[in-house]
Order: structure tokens, then C-alpha cells, then sequence
């Protein structure tokens, strides 16, 4: 972390060194090797509109093929316009010469910015050789800093019956629980004046059956295995005038119902008869279903604390307003979010390419919006703004609740249009009641269901111009207030990533089966022809049944299924879901007229648009396809927050997953912004207590414990200290200070003899170990898993400390740190060197952690080999162990032993997975054995050693936070002949190559970017048998570590040969 308040002298004398400097003409070679500034960020993003925090990190890349190339001193200079920063008046901020070398985590520390303000910058940069260079400028502009800027007013996206339905109320209602073996009767008695067109809306958190008058009414299957209540049934019906009985029998402990009654009299008239008036009885008596029956001495129901909102899912609505700009626009922004999924248009063009937006969080806490420059969308004269809102994650099921977890309906819409003309003048278009609302072509739509289409109801042209609108087209309504703080957001968004072609397709059972040879996450994008209303129906499924057909046994409650009905376009029709998204490799296509072609079928991948950084080339193909296989799986997971899975009823921010992931993350994608962005939802779902839950955005906050599992609130602490050593940025350390050190003090605050074993919640421990004879059973124990994370997120917590100038802190986790050893080697560490129970897990944890005394950790160390020898050289442990195993194999001497895991292909192992045609990570070791319903084929946990892979085997270990040293020092084995691996990190790009031979010789390439060291580890003990681009090596040795020479390299690029 570097700052400066530019002092006006270091102002005047840096520019003036600049100015002489680069009047200087370059000579070729200058020019050829002079230095580079490019890569310019604010907050590690580039040019980014909607910034909040006034400490605005600043970060550059220095580029130079002069080796050992350096920076010295920077200047940064900020300025109000590009005119002024042409001009040299830096009238935001001017630093001065600053003498550092830091090219990252500069705060910005200016002038106070306001909203909507933008900030030009560049940076001067001298380096080692005399030379000096200014960068192209750079922007960021300021987010809404307050809620006064909002003009904008939140609209309901909604019809008549759902309004009136709302109002009404569909309330969660519960009776006396009955026992496992018994129903619960609920009767809802009521009268019609007339005959009516009667809807009724029923659900159960459990099995149920539905009677009205008596009548069975027949209910969609509901899978056993569902993970929470299914959606809200609606049964349609004519009723006579008089009174009927509404009935549920609900089966299984604890069940909770909502029942509402919609009747359509025929002067028009509606009446709605809502739960809150049923009556209840564990007791089943003849004719109980009857009109007539009397049920006085029945208890009333009485009302359920459940928070989410049973309304059934409803399609999209269109909303438009046409607006007029009356004078040259120079800026036009775009303040936009939704209480649900939207698509902004302007002029029928998208706004944009973010898809599901917003994602998942906690919506009654914060509402992200995004700011869009959209200059270039708008003309003078008449234009039209529009919108598309479906369900999205703030109205779909949300496993284990329903929908609405984190608010009430309605869905709603929010924009706010700042046109801001060239003369100066500001108009603001923003969502009010001029605002016109229609029903869309999207009947349905839901995370977890699938989407459908009704391509007949198309209206072309309703957000542009021209369009005239009709009787379908209503005026908007104001929706109620909202409790959620609105909040901009750089995290990159979820966009279309990568287009598959079908590999297969073939005719099974009356359906089309559609393998696109990759498990992955998004949707299928279809062409097909055929007359108006014929329906085409999408499955999708990661695996197949025996005989070809799709197995969606794995998915639960989530149904997977997209409908698509033609409006019998003659030259054919092409269609893609919007507002929902699949986990899947294949698909069952029903309803066509002919044989698809390959092309008529493409799977579209989606995910969060992190950048890729890191690209892993390993010269075997078991370990080369594992690293592919978690890439896969870190896309699928990456929506919005880093997600457990992309196909069944959950799709949550499970803590655990992400825990032990984000190292192997972090090298394949830039997970800066994105891990800055779910930090929030960490903090906002953090108990008072301090206690960090298992998931984020918490759905189960009704029924969780408020306590804290190991391991899964870890992550609350990991991530920003993985996330500040790969990116070098403060920031993330200072924003969740707080929120960290309460947790520790959580812990602490139950653990006073060093022993975390109270307060664990649901613990989870090291989930889905190998003997583990049910998910959740203990091969390891508890207090021994908690303990030894306490004592990770405690280092960590130090490290943190310490980066950020915490004296106190410091001193105050050393403490902690020594006084978690004390306990756990006396609690745990058995005097012949047995860890706990002698598990995997336990010795890997108590070696990764530094909790075994010193002259016992060789043993310890031999303890953990001879198990997993003895057991046929296989790892045991679950989703804690796992990642951690093979570091500690190799840093106690059992190298070997790390490539006989890695290449075994036997189960349980990678290479199992990856024999078996896996083309993503497992969530379990025998995924594909037994019972597979509650499998997950596309899990990232397990792919986390793939950090490992970058580390120890490509050779790119980080030393110091922001790479600004790394270590090169690969484990070598003579089964593997190559590895390597580039990684851009945020001084630039590394890149390691090497080769081993049969015959003992070592060649490797590598890059080493500016403002960078490597510590190079060669396996030589004499510096004859080193060549450096084929000359006798001359750069600095450190010394001879482990029987290799450790070489010191700067910037630059090196070809290293090692003579056998």
C-alpha cells in the first residue's frame, strides 16, 4: 500500500523531470527497448464507471525488453477533463516523483470526488537505466453517492391478478406438527355469490394431496429428493355459486402450506379467499373433505415465521417509455437494476451484453446497479427506453426456501437516463408511471425450472420509435419500498462465453439426444421451422441412462426444461432462453417436425466474465485434463458468486467450496472484483455474534444455526488474504477487516483453552471423505478441523496485520497463534506422533498449519505417507484434506509420492474421474457409483489442488503478495518430461517452460516481468553444468538449497540449460 499527498515542490520538480526528459529524442534502440507504461487500472479494473470508494486503488504494468528493467520513481496526475490533463493541470491530484518501485495499490489521494465524476490520470514512470515515459491516460468515473441522486422511482413488474393476489396475500401457515407416520387436514371454507372461473394456488413444504369439493385434484410429481418446497400449484376451475371446501392433506413432520383462492365472477367482479382463515387437524374424519362438513372445533392455522414468498413464478413483462432529446446529446449514463432479471433497450438495441443481471445477493440488504455509457445509443429527436423483467434470482426458487427468499414481490424495475447535452445541460429520463407495462413472449422463467417461450405473442418493434402501443399496453405502477441499499458494481457480469457445437445427435425413444461432448454450464440455442404453435421441448442432463435417454435423477427439484412454441415463421425461427441457465452436457429435444441438423443445435456457455490469467501446460495428458476439467467446472460455478453447482434445486455460495478453491482460482481467472463483490454478501450474511455462515447470500438464515462450521466460515477470512497475495491490493484487507476480526474474536471468545469445539453449527468437517458412511459423518475429528482452521484464518489474519500496519493486531494473533499450538499439540498430537484419530486429514492439516513441534513433524510426516501408502497409495480425505495434501507431501520429502496420487487413475482419484470421460470436476470421488441422485458432476472443490499444479509443478509459487516475487523451484519426476505454465499477473505476464530429459537434462524458459524478481531454483549444484541463452551462466547464485542452485532473476527473458 503506498500513498502521497503531492506536495506542490514534488509536484513542479516531477514535472519538470518528465517534461526535460522526454524532449529528448530516442535513439532505435531506445525506442526498440525504452520503457512501456500500458494496463492502466482503478480498483484493478479497467475504466470503470460506477466507482464508490473515494481511496481509489491505482495500478500500471511497466513493460521494457531491456533486461532487468525496473521502475524507480512514479508520478501519477489526475485531472477533471482530458483537456486538463493534455494541458498538464492536473487539478484532482498530482503526486510528485514519488522513489518506489510499486506499481500496484497506489491510493488515489486527491481531491473528494462526487458523484458522477470522472477522474483522467497517467502515470510517469523512471526507471533503473535513466529512462523515463508517460502513459496514454486512463479514466474512472464516479458511482450515485448518495440516495438524493436518485430520481428514479422503483416500478412494479406485475398484472392485475398478481397485484391483487399480493394484496391478498399468500401466506406460509402451519398447525400442530403431526408425527412421521400421520397427515395434517387443512380446510379453507368459502362462499360464492355466483357462479366464477376459480383459480386456486396451493404448495407444501411437503408431499400433499389437493381436494376441492372432495375432488382429487391431480398435482405435478414432486421428486423426493427436492431440496426445499416446489413451486406454487395453480389449479383453474368453474364453481357454482354456494360454498366449497379447499383441502390439503399434508404428509411428513413439521409441513407448512399456502393456499389463496382467485374467483372471476361474471359482472367481472374478483374476490380472493385467503389461508389465514383455514382451519386445522392431525385427525382425518369421514367425509373431511366436504363442503358441509363441520370442522368448528378445529384450531385455526396459525401463521408460518418462514420469510419467502410462495407466489407462483409468472413470465416477463415489456416496459417502454418514449422520451425526447431536444438538443445534441454529448454524455448520455444509464443507472439501471432490477428486483428480478432484466434487458435494457434503447432504440430496440440492447443495452449492453450482461446476462441474469442482477445476480444473486441478498436483496434486502443491497440491490446492485450497473452504470452504461450509452453516448453512441442516443439521437436527438424521439427515442424510447425500454426494459425485459423476468423472475431472475430474486423471484426464483431458492433452495432450501421458495421464491422471494430476500424480499417480497412484486418484481421490480428501476432506471435512470442522465443525458447530458453539449451545452451543458442535464435531463434526466428515469422509471415513474409514464412508464407503459405488457405481458412478453416469456411465459415462465426460473433458475432452477427453465424457461418458456411463446414466440406468438411477439411484439416487434416495442422498444423503438415507431411503435405504437395497444390495448395490451398498460400504465406502470409505483411498487412498494425496498429495504436493499442500492450499491453500483464492478464485478464483472455473466456474458455469453463460448458457443459448442453438437457432437452427437441421436433418436431415442421419440426424442432427439444432443451431446456436445463438454459438461457445462448455459443454455441451448435452437433453429428450427415449423407452423404456429407447434412446441419444442428442451431437457437438459449431465449424464445418460443406459440406454441413451437423459438421467435427470441428479437434478432434484430443478426441472431443466426449456418450451419453445413457433409462430410459424416459413424461414425459419432461431431461439435462446434469457433468463435462465442449465448445468448440463446433454439434451433431449421433443416436438420437431424434422431431423435436426448439427448446426441447428449450439450449446452457448455462460459464466462471470472473469478475465482468464493463467494457462497450465503439464506434459502428461492425466494432469493436463484434470486442470481442464476444474477450468470447466470454474466457469460452470462462476455466476455472479462462485456457486457449488450449475444443475440441480441449489446453485448456492457455499463457503467451504470457495474456501478451498480460490488458490487454484486465482491463478486461472482474474477474481479480483469478483471476490471484492461476494465479500459484500459474506458480510451481509455474517451472524451478529460475529460467526460468518456457510453460505452466502444466506437463504437458510430461518433455519441455520447461527454459528459458525469450519472450514466453510474460513472462507470469510481466506479469500481477502488470497485475494490481496495474487493481486497485492490493501483494499480488500481494509474493507473486511472488521467483519474478519469478528469472527476470530467469535471463535476465540469459545475456545479459551486453544480448542475450537463448541459453537460449530451444522458441521460440515472434511466433507464427503472417503469413509465418510453418510455426507456430514466425521472421519477426522471436529475439535481437531476446527482447531487447526481457527489457527489457518490466525495466520492469515497476522499476515493481513502486518501488510497493513495493525501493531496491535499483530502482536495480538502472534499470541493467538502460539497459544492454538500449545493446545493442539496436547490435545491432538499423541507422543508416537499420531494425529487425532490417525486420519489423512488430520496429519495434513496439522502439518499444512504448523501445529506439529518440530522434532516430531518428521514422523508425523512418515505417519501420513504410510497411510496413504498402506490404504494402495490413495487419498481418503473429503473437501478440507484434499487440497492441502500434496504441499504437504512435498514439503516433507515424499515428491514421488505426490505423482503416483496425481496419475493414479484407479478410484478414488482425479485420473479415475478424468478415465471415465469426465469432462468437469466431481463433486465426490465416486460420483458415478451407486445412487447417483445426489451427485453433482460439475463441482470445483476437488480441482483445487490445481493451485499446487501452478505452484509446485509449472513452477510460479508466489513469495510476496502481487508476484513481486516468485519462486520457480518445480517438483521433478521423470513420468512427467514438461510443465510450465503463464500466468498474468498484475505487473504482467509470467511464463515458465520446462523439459526434463530420460537422460537428466533440464531446459527451461522463462519470463519475468518488469518490477519483478524470481528466485529460480535449477537442479545443479555447480554453476558449470548451467547455461543461461547457451553461455556460461553469470547472473547471481544465492546459494545451494536442497541439492539446487537458486539463481536470482530480474525482469527479462531467460533460456536456462542444465547439463545431466
Amino acid at each position: 500500500m503506498l500513498t502521497r499527498r503531492g506536495a506542490l515542490s514534488g509536484a513542479v520538480k516531477g514535472a519538470g523531470l518528465a517534461t526535460a526528459a522526454l524532449a529528448v529524442p530516442a535513439s532505435a534502440a531506445e525506442k526498440r527497448d525504452g520503457l512501456r507504461l500500458r494496463g492502466l487500472k482503478a480498483n484493478l479494473c479497467d475504466n470503470p464507471l460506477g466507482v464508490e470508494n473515494q481511496d481509489v486503488r491505482l495500478s500500471w504494468q511497466c513493460d521494457s525488453a531491456r533486461r532487468g528493467t525496473m521502475q524507480t520513481a512514479w508520478r501519477v496526475e489526475v485531472a477533471s477533463s482530458d483537456a486538463k490533463l493534455r494541458a498538464g493541470l492536473a487539478d484532482l491530484w498530482d503526486s510528485g516523483r514519488v522513489e518506489s518501485d510499486q506499481t500496484f495499490d497506489v491510493i488515489y489521494s486527491g481531491k473528494p470526488l462526487t458523484s458522477r465524476e470522472k477522474a483522467v490520470w497517467r502515470v510517469t514512470a523512471w526507471d533503473c537505466h535513466g529512462r523515463v515515459t508517460t502513459s496514454k491516460p486512463a479514466f474512472w468515473e464516479m458511482a450515485l453517492l448518495s440516495p438524493d441522486d436518485w430520481q428514479a422511482e422503483w416500478l412494479a413488474a406485475e398484472d392485475a391478478d398478481m397485484l391483487g393476489d399480493r394484496e391478498a396475500g399468500l401466506f406460509w401457515v402451519t398447525a400442530d406438527a403431526p408425527s412421521k407416520d400421520k397427515s395434517c387436514q387443512v380446510r379453507l371454507v368459502f362462499d360464492l355469490e355466483a357462479d366464477a372461473e376459480t383459480t386456486v394456488l396451493t404448495i407444501s413444504t411437503t408431499s400433499y394431496e389437493v381436494r376441492i369439493d372432495g375432488s382429487l385434484i391431480d398435482l405435478p410429481p414432486r421428486p423426493a429428493n427436492a431440496w426445499g418446497p416446489r413451486g406454487v400449484v395453480e389449479t383453474v376451475c368453474t364453481l357454482k355459486a354456494g360454498t366449497h371446501a379447499l383441502t390439503l392433506s399434508l404428509k411428513g413432520e413439521k409441513p407448512q402450506c399456502a393456499m389463496l383462492v382467485r374467483a372471476r365472477l361474471r359482472d367481472g367482479r374478483v374476490v380472493r379467499f385467503d389461508d389465514l382463515n383455514a382451519r386445522a387437524s392431525s385427525e382425518k374424519p369421514e367425509g373431511w373433505t366436504r363442503p358441509d362438513f363441520d370442522a368448528s372445533a378445529w384450531p385455526m392455522v396459525k401463521r408460518s415465521e418462514r420469510e419467502d414468498q410462495p407466489f407462483p413464478g409468472k413470465g416477463a413483462f415489456l416496459m417502454r417509455r418514449d422520451f425526447t432529446a431536444t438538443e445534441t446529446v454529448a454524455k448520455a449514463r444509464l443507472y439501471v437494476t432490477a428486483l428480478g432479471a432484466y434487458e435494457a433497450y434503447i432504440n430496440g438495441k440492447r443495452v449492453g451484453d450482461a446476462l441474469l443481471a442482477p445476480e444473486s445477493m441478498d436483496f434486502s440488504k443491497r440491490i446492485l446497479y450497473r452504470v452504461f455509457d450509452v453516448t453512441k445509443m442516443v439521437g436527438r429527436g424521439e427515442n424510447v427506453i425500454g426494459a425485459m423483467v423476468a423472475d431472475g434470482w430474486y423471484g426464483s426458487y431458492t433452495s432450501p426456501q421458495g421464491r422471494f427468499a430476500f424480499g417480497n414481490p412484486p418484481l421490480r424495475f428501476m432506471a435512470q437516463l442522465e443525458l447530458t447535452y453539449t451545452g451543458g445541460r442535464v435531463e434526466r429520463v428515469v422509471t415513474d408511471q409514464s412508464w407503459m407495462i405488457s405481458a412478453s413472449p416469456v411465459l415462465s422463467s426460473d433458475i432452477y425450472d427453465g424457461e418458456d417461450y411463446d414466440a406468438r405473442r411477439e411484439q416487434p418493434g416495442w422498444a423503438t420509435p415507431r411503435f405504437q402501443a395497444d390495448a395490451r399496453w398498460s400504465h406502470a405502477a409505483i411498487a412498494p419500498p425496498v429495504t436493499g441499499k442500492l450499491q453500483a458494481t464492478l464485478s464483472p457480469p455473466i456474458r455469453r462465453l463460448g458457443l459448442l457445437k453438437a457432437k452427437s445427435l441421436k433418436f431415442i425413444n421419440g426424442s432427439w439426444i444432443v451431446d456436445f461432448g463438454q459438461n457445462f454450464a448455459g443454455f441451448a440455442k435452437i433453429r428450427v421451422k415449423g407452423i404456429a404453435g407447434q412446441k419444442v421441448t428442451l431437457k437438459f442432463a449431465e449424464i445418460l441412462k443406459p440406454d441413451g435417454s437423459i438421467d435427470q435423477a441428479n437434478l432434484r427439484g430443478a426441472l431443466a426444461t426449456d418450451t419453445y412454441v413457433l409462430k410459424g415463421d416459413p424461414a425459419g425461427e432461431v431461439w435462446e432462453p434469457r433468463f435462465t441457465y442449465h448445468g448440463f452436457r446433454y439434451v433431449e429435444i421433443s416436438g420437431l417436425s424434422n431431423a435436426p441438423a448439427p448446426d441447428d443445435v449450439m450449446g452457448v456457455v455462460i459464466h462471470s466474465d472473469t478475465s482468464r490469467t493463467g494457462h497450465l501446460r503439464i506434459g502428461h495428458p492425466i494432469i493436463q485434463t484434470l486442470w481442464q476439467n476444474s477450468l470447466w467446472s470454474q466457469k460452470s460455478n462462476f455466476m455472479g458468486i462462485p456457486t457449488d453447482c450449475p444443475q440441480r434445486d441449489e446453485r448456492l455460495g457455499w463457503m467451504g467450496d470457495a474456501h478451498v478453491f480460490w488458490d487454484a482460482a486465482a491463478f486461472n481467472m482474474d477474481v479480483s472484483a469478483f471476490t471484492q463483490r461476494w465479500m459484500a454478501d459474506v458480510r451481509d450474511a455474517q451472524w451478529p455474534n460475529g460467526a460468518f455462515a456457510f453460505i452466502a447470500p444466506n437463504s437458510m438464515r430461518d433455519t441455520a444455526p447461527n454459528q459458525a462450521s469450519p472450514g466453510w466460515a474460513d472462507a470469510g477470512v481466506i479469500l481477502p488474504w488470497t485475494t490481496w497475495q495474487r493481486y497485492g491490493d490493501t483494499d480488500v484487507i481494509n474493507q473486511n477487516w472488521e467483519a474478519m476480526s469478528a469472527y476470530i474474536g467469535y471463535v476465540a471468545a469459545l475456545s479459551e483453552d486453544g480448542i475450537w469445539s463448541k459453537g460449530h453449527g451444522w458441521d460440515f468437517g472434511d466433507w464427503l471423505a472417503l469413509d465418510s458412511r453418510w455426507p456430514g459423518d466425521h472421519t477426522t475429528p471436529p475439535d481437531l478441523v476446527g482447531t487447526a482452521m481457527w489457527k489457518h484464518s490466525t495466520l492469515a489474519m497476522l499476515d493481513m496485520a502486518k501488510a497493513t500496519k495493525r501493531q496491535k493486531a499483530v502482536e495480538d494473533y502472534t499470541r493467538l497463534a502460539e497459544k492454538i499450538d500449545t493446545a493442539f499439540a496436547k490435545a491432538f498430537i499423541h507422543p508416537d506422533a499420531t494425529v487425532g484419530n490417525g486420519s489423512q486429514t488430520g496429519y495434513i492439516l496439522a502439518l499444512r498449519y504448523n501445529l506439529v513441534p518440530p522434532q516430531l513433524r518428521a514422523e508425523v510426516a512418515r505417519k501420513l505417507h504410510d497411510s496413504i501408502v498402506n490404504r494402495g497409495r490413495l487419498l481418503t480425505t473429503g473437501f478440507l484434506g484434499t487440497p492441502h495434501s500434496l504441499d504437504v507431501l512435498a514439503d516433507n520429502g515424499y515428491a514421488a509420492l505426490v505423482y503416483d496420487l496425481l496419475l493414479r487413475t484407479e478410484y478414488p482419484s482425479w485420473g479415475y474421474m478424468v478415465m471415465k470421460g469426465a469432462t468437469t470436476t466431481w463433486e465426490r470421488w465416486n460420483g458415478d457409483a451407486g445412487d447417483i441422485s445426489m451427485n453433482s458432476f460439475n463441482h470445483y472443490a476437488l480441482g483445487a489442488v490445481i493451485g499446487f499444479v501452478y505452484r509446485r509443478i509449472a513452477g510460479i509459487d508466489p513469495i510476496e503478495p502481487g508476484f513481486r516475487r516468485f519462486r520457480f523451484n518445480p517438483i521433478l519426476d521423470r513420468r512427467i518430461g514438461s510443465g510450465g505454465a503463464q500466468y498474468d499477473a498484475v505487473s504482467g505476464r509470467i511464463s515458465t517452460d520446462w523439459t526434463l530429459k530420460a537422460d537428466g537434462q533440464f531446459k527451461l524458459k522463462l519470463s519475468v516481468p518488469s518490477n519483478t524478481r524470481a528466485e529460480v531454483h535449477l537442479p545443479a549444484t555447480n554453476r558449470t553444468d548451467i547455461r543461461e541463452n547457451a553461455k556460461p551462466l553469470t547472473l547471481q547464485s544465492l546459494g545451494i538449497v536442497n541439492g539446487r542452485m537458486v539463481i536470482e532473476a530480474g525482469p527479462g527473458d531467460y533460456d536456462f540449460a542444465v547439463m545431466p
